[in-house]
């Protein structure tokens, strides 16, 4: 039972050896390795600096004196790298001066075992080493567990809220659509009833009446969609030939200043679609990059198939690693703060004047989306244009390598 906390020190902890004398290296080695840590040797600084990218030691010893690039400097270089800082660097040396042991420890050293190197003393300071090695990994977990608990508890909290809004909408949606079904019916009933009364003033009260009630109807269309994501549609495959019929709609929507240009991988998975939904996305991502752009500049459609993605989704913060069918909409417009960012798929939020948007767009997005089991990552920049990225799951069983084919919509 004595020895316990030896092998759980120890227990596969690297450490990487620097030295120029082979034989003191080998030596040092055989020790290390005999107490049972896993140990990579260099016989210069420029070599210690190629291994850590590989190896990933936790604990360092190097020589102090070394041809080329000595101790010191490569103790700075180390300390600069990614997570430089969590290293336990342990100098060889047989300098015992104050002034250059204080030298030695401004440049990042953590300990220093005199030389000639004593076995006991050897292996005695790099498992007290090993025990603040230990530490250091310990809080960092304990770190970034506590981080992914509370992206847990936002991401439940957002689902959360999500859900009520959704099912309050549907509500609305439903109980709206049947006041507008009496406005609509009885609107054509007195346009049949008593045409050409008034001069044709009651045929144009009974147009603009008829227009604001299609234009209503389509927002309960909205609405239904970011309530249930419209699960219930038709499923076509996701295909750049049917992307094409998507663009030639958008086209009239655009100004003539807006170059609309596609990019559509031909052999791609199977992914099925509604495409209603696929072109009411397209309509409220390229709406509002037709606006942040004010009407002038190029959005870029892409579809290609993406592998091993490593991101939090955008708008129900979850992390994904998988492969996904990927349509992505880039406009070169003004770009979209990081506040902004954080509120883009709520429902209702607009950061137009009041009266000229019903913050639905992105939020229809969202709802479709998630309805099909997707996901979204939004890549934007002040200045520099928006980048959203529609994911859609692929069935490993039909996923295939896509080639460099596409066509050519513009």
């Amino acid at each position: 039972m004595a020895e316990l906390p030896e092998q759980l020190l120890t227990k596969n902890l690297r450490i990487l050896v620097v030295d120029d004398d082979p034989f003191i290296l080998q030596e040092i080695a055989l020790h290390l390795m005999g107490a049972g840590y896993r140990v990579e040797t260099a016989e210069s600084a420029a070599q210690a600096l190629e291994k850590m990218d590989s190896f990933h030691p936790k604990i360092v010893l190097t020589d102090w004196i070394m041809e080329g690039m000595d101790g010191l400097e490569l103790c700075r270089q180390l300390r600069q790298r990614k997570n430089g800082r969590l290293l336990y660097i342990i100098l060889l040396t047989s300098h015992d001066a104050e002034d250059s042991l204080v030298k030695a420890f401004n440049a990042g050293t953590d300990d220093y075992i005199p030389k000639p190197v004593s076995p006991r003393i050897l292996l005695a300071r790099v498992q007290a080493g090993a025990r603040l090695a230990r530490l250091q990994l310990e809080v960092e977990q304990a770190r970034r567990e506590q981080a992914e608990r509370e992206r847990m508890a936002q991401q439940i909290q957002r689902a959360h809220k999500m859900q009520a809004i959704g099912t309050l909408t549907g509500g609305i949606a439903h109980n709206f659509n049947n006041y507008l079904a009496a406005i609509l019916g009885y609107s054509e009933l007195a346009r049949e009833m008593f045409p050409g009364i008034g001069d044709g003033q009651l045929d144009e009260f009974l147009d603009n009446i008829q227009q604001a009630g299609n234009e209503a109807r389509d927002l309960v269309v909205s609405l239904r969609s970011f309530s249930n994501g419209g699960s219930e549609s038709r499923k076509v495959p996701l295909l750049g030939v049917m992307l094409d019929d998507i663009v030639r709609m958008l086209q009239p929507v655009m100004t003539a200043s807006i170059r609309l240009k596609a990019d559509f991988d031909k052999d791609v998975p199977l992914v099925l679609v509604s495409q209603d939904q696929m072109y009411q996305m397209m309509m409220s991502l390229c709406i509002n990059a037709r606006e942040a752009m004010d009407g002038v500049g190029e959005i870029s459609l892409c579809l290609r198939y993406v592998h091993d993605v490593h991101a939090c989704c955008a708008s129900c913060h979850e992390w994904l690693h998988d492969d996904y069918l990927e349509l992505s909409v880039c406009d070169s417009g003004r770009g979209i703060d990081a506040e902004t960012l954080q509120r883009v798929f709520d429902p209702f939020f607009s950061s137009k004047d009041v009266g000229r948007g019903t913050g639905l767009g992105l939020s229809v997005v969202h709802g479709i989306l998630h309805g099909c089991g997707g996901h979204i990552l939004v890549d934007s920049e002040v200045g520099k244009g928006s980048c959203f990225r529609l994911l859609f799951p692929v069935d490993p069983s039909m996923a295939q390598t896509a080639d460099t084919g596409s066509t050519g919509t513009e």
